[in-house]
């Protein structure tokens, strides 16, 4: 029996304990309602009806009460949504044609999307926020934003237990390069440990996170966001096992999808400029991934003869990273912008 399961849920519990623990220790400012804690609000006079202007005492206990409540909520959304995102893009055409609905009573870990699980998170703290009343809700999210990482990277480490899923090309046992690089199957094959790579570069955006700058609420979770679908479009297509459509890969498409909405979001705030002038940025990321559509085409019809095994990658790495530029102030488009209340 596969550890991956026992792997995965202390990875869930370690971010989540470290996410109440940063919660905790929140303070915040109370009289201003910085970005640190929960916007203060004034409260009502019984008697009178007037607001008194006091700051509610309790704000910091609000961040702490959705940090807890996030735990169950965004677990079970996360499990739901990682399972639905499968159900829906990969066996619809089953279960319309021939009622089939084994899929989605499956916990085969091939059966469930991680792009979506991380959508079923996200939802899972907005409704966590919600509920406990916490705001802004994206400096919520900001806090999240480092034990979120760690739990992206510790999932795919966890991917070490699922044999060849996380895996990518085959390489010679005796140029093959040691552990956690490649990993070994009960065969004694050596495979790219593509997994490996995923968690590398979560901790990577982590440390990015660390030193960018924060100038409003839910900004460092955007571009952590934005950053960690980058990549994983260069390391899905790594991957000998992954979910797709013909040669297009799904969580290549979600991931892109993602980058395009947090981009045309941000360049609709941007008013520094006017008209369609504001929408550039998102119409240079759509030709950066018309031009890796491209790129996977020729790297799947013929790889041998596409620069090589891994020049392919290089190339979307290489188109991809002036994108990356968008979320390098954390702000997108609207570096220049005031901090938004």
């Amino acid at each position: 029996m596969s550890a991956y399961p026992v792997v995965a849920v202390c990875a869930v519990s370690a971010a989540f304990l470290l996410f109440i623990t940063a919660a905790l220790r929140n303070k915040g400012d109370r009289n201003k309602g910085d970005d640190r804690g929960c916007r203060p609000f004034s409260t009502e006079n019984e008697h009178t009806g007037s607001f008194s202007g006091r700051s509610e005492p309790f704000c910091s206990a609000r961040t702490a009460a959705a940090a807890v409540l996030s735990f169950p909520v965004c677990t079970a959304l996360g499990f739901v949504f990682a399972k639905l995102f499968y159900v829906l893009l990969m066996e619809t055409g089953h279960i319309v044609e021939w009622g089939e609905w084994d899929a989605l009573f499956s916990l085969r870990p091939d059966t469930f999307c991680f792009t979506g699980g991380g959508v079923g998170v996200w939802l899972g703290l907005l409704l966590s926020a919600r509920i406990t009343g916490c705001r802004p809700a994206g400096t919520f999210l900001d806090l999240f934003t480092v034990p979120g990482l760690l739990l992206a990277a510790g999932l795919r480490m966890a991917e070490m237990e699922l044999g060849s899923l996380g895996t990518g090309r085959f390489i010679e046992a005796a140029a093959a390069p040691p552990f956690p690089f490649v990993v070994v199957n009960e065969y004694g094959e050596a495979h790219v440990a593509v997994f490996f790579g995923e968690a590398l570069w979560a901790l990577a955006v982590l440390v990015l996170s660390l030193f960018g700058r924060n100038r409003r609420p839910g900004a460092r979770f955007e571009a952590a966001v934005f950053r960690l679908c980058a990549g994983q479009i260069v390391l899905e297509a790594m991957r000998t096992q992954a979910l797709s459509w013909g040669f297009v890969r799904v969580e290549q498409v979600l991931c892109a999808a993602i980058m395009m909405i947090l981009t045309f979001c941000a360049c609709a705030r941007n008013t520094k400029k006017q008209g369609a002038a504001r929408f550039l940025p998102a119409l240079f990321l759509l030709a950066c991934f018309a031009a890796i559509v491209g790129i996977e085409f020729l790297r799947q019809r013929s790889p041998s003869r596409f620069m090589g095994e891994t020049g392919g990658f290089l190339l979307m790495a290489l188109v991809l990273l002036p994108s990356i530029r968008y979320a390098g102030d954390g702000s997108f488009c609207t570096k220049n912008s005031r901090t938004e209340r």
